[in-house]
């Protein structure tokens, strides 16, 4: 089956499905094409963004994790991976209770930002998203979302 993994900001208490981006949830299936979750964490990180030619602009959360304590936590992990954080915790709230999730461990909110993603995506590399064929009707913050072109 595989393991299946999430991008978490530590810092802000934040994470990514790779679902809602248009990505699988295994780690190669999250890297090496333009949407990809390597990429929109890529532009996440970027601290000096807007100082020159071929930067990305347009949305707030362009920069927004530079210097935040950032892993990629798969469901295969141990406590001992992420020192001072319980990543067994983190990866259990994270598939808890929908986008506003309780660690349990630690009694903190983490916050699915891959809809304002989508949305950094859109204005940063021109990406285009659309609900899979099956999933029409569906509410904007649902997975199984498909990354259909970029820029």
């Amino acid at each position: 089956m595989g393991q299946y993994h999430y991008i978490v900001n530590i810092t802000k208490k934040q994470y990514i499905n790779p679902h809602k981006i248009g990505s699988g949830l295994k780690l190669l299936e999250q890297v090496g094409w333009e949407a990809s979750p390597s990429t929109a964490l890529f532009i996440l990180l970027a601290c000096s963004n807007g100082r020159g030619g071929g930067d990305v602009g347009g949305h707030p959360l362009v920069g927004s994790w530079a210097g935040d304590k950032i892993a990629v936590i798969g469901d295969y992990c141990e406590s001992g991976d992420i020192p001072g954080h319980d990543a067994p915790a983190i990866y259990e709230a994270i598939m808890g209770r929908g986008d506003r999730l309780i660690d349990m461990a630690e009694g903190e909110v983490w916050t699915d930002v891959s809809a304002q993603l989508r949305d950094m995506m859109a204005a940063a590399v021109g990406t285009k998203y659309c609900l899979k064929g099956n999933q029409q009707g569906m509410t904007l913050d649902t997975a199984g979302w498909i990354a259909v072109g970029g820029s």
